[in-house]
């Protein structure tokens, strides 16, 4: 997420007391522990729904139903045609919430598996896509699934609702700790600014945005890529940002070799760092570590490897993407590099 252009000048003007910088090193410290936790979370529940047995099956994705939520748009949305022949995604009314400290806005993603009584049909629209189906990988360059990954949990007949049941917990596990620790980042910062003597005056009634959203970024057949975002804002901006890419008739996590093939770590790290200097040329403000900038503690950009995070987008390229403060400053924002295959 980019801040306003005013954003650091309005940031360097706030006045804090002196005995609240041990509070505030403490929070920034925080940031990246909280963003190695993000990720790895993100990794257990994509692994999770690799594991749990939805090959053959279709993927609803939907928002989670608010108090707010309009029955006539709903209902409108859900006679809508299937996109490709086994995801469609509906979108319906989010929920909001405010309380004085903070402003909430919360989309949650919701997997509901449909079964479709086979996968002809969505084998048809992957070939179409680009993308390489399983038994097809090894032949383009990608990664062939082992028979561990494609059948994991295929005899443990497992029904719909376990299916749902333990995907969602744990996406809704994500979102329930983003508020939380939002909330108690912003508690502990308040209680602080007036236990060392700040006024309501300086106060001047500050509150947080919490954020929680998605975007499907590719459905074609038995593929999807989705993108849940979390974001927090007060002084500044943080955003985080977990990423899926799924082969629901294959049953398996998709990954950047899949989809570049064999020699994907150099065909990627060649890509990023034309990127990045061709985008630094054209804007000195932009800075990106290890590449354009050598000097400092901080390594920057290396390589990619199969942790990497990406989506796919429409053209059914791969987009690597890199956190705040991960290769760059981090007014910078999320930083996206498409790869073209």
């Amino acid at each position: 997420m980019r801040e306003p252009e005013n954003g650091k000048r309005e940031y360097e003007q706030i006045e804090i007391p002196d005995e609240l910088k041990e509070t505030v090193d403490r929070a920034v410290q925080s940031v990246d522990k909280r963003r190695s936790a993000a990720r790895y979370r993100q990794r257990r529940l994509v692994t999770a729904a690799k594991n749990i047995g939805i090959a053959a099956a279709a993927v609803l994705v939907c928002m989670t139903v608010g108090v707010n939520t309009n029955e006539v748009l709903a209902k409108e949305l859900g006679e809508l045609p299937v996109i490709g022949s086994l995801v469609r995604v509906l979108t319906i009314t989010s929920w909001h919430e405010e309380d004085g400290d903070h402003n909430i806005t919360v989309n949650v993603p919701e997997i509901t598996v449909e079964e479709t009584g086979g996968t002809t049909e969505g084998s048809d629209a992957q070939q179409n896509s680009g993308i390489p189906e399983n038994g097809a990988a090894a032949e383009n360059g990608g990664t062939e699934a082992s028979p561990e990954s494609g059948n994991a949990a295929g005899g443990e007949n497992m029904s719909d609702a376990d299916i749902e049941e333990a995907v969602n917990a744990q996406i809704q596990q994500i979102v329930d700790e983003h508020v939380a620790q939002a909330k108690e980042k912003f508690a502990e910062y308040k209680e602080a600014f007036f236990a060392t003597g700040g006024t309501e005056e300086e106060w001047g009634g500050r509150t947080m945005d919490i954020n929680v959203d998605y975007e499907v970024k590719y459905q074609e057949g038995s593929i999807l890529s989705l993108v849940l975002s979390t974001s927090e804002a007060w002084v500044s901006a943080q955003e985080l940002r977990y990423y899926y890419n799924i082969d629901v008739a294959q049953n398996r996590e998709l990954s950047l070799k899949d989809l570049l093939g064999d020699d994907y770590v150099n065909i990627a790290n060649e890509s990023i760092r034309r990127q990045m200097k061709e985008r630094a040329a054209a804007d000195e403000n932009l800075v990106y570590w290890g590449v354009t900038e050598n000097e400092g503690l901080i390594d920057g950009f290396v390589s990619v490897d199969d942790e990497t995070d990406f989506y796919i987008n429409a053209q059914g390229n791969p987009v690597v993407c890199f956190g705040e403060y991960e290769v760059a400053p981090g007014f910078m924002g999320i930083q996206e590099f498409e790869i073209a295959k």
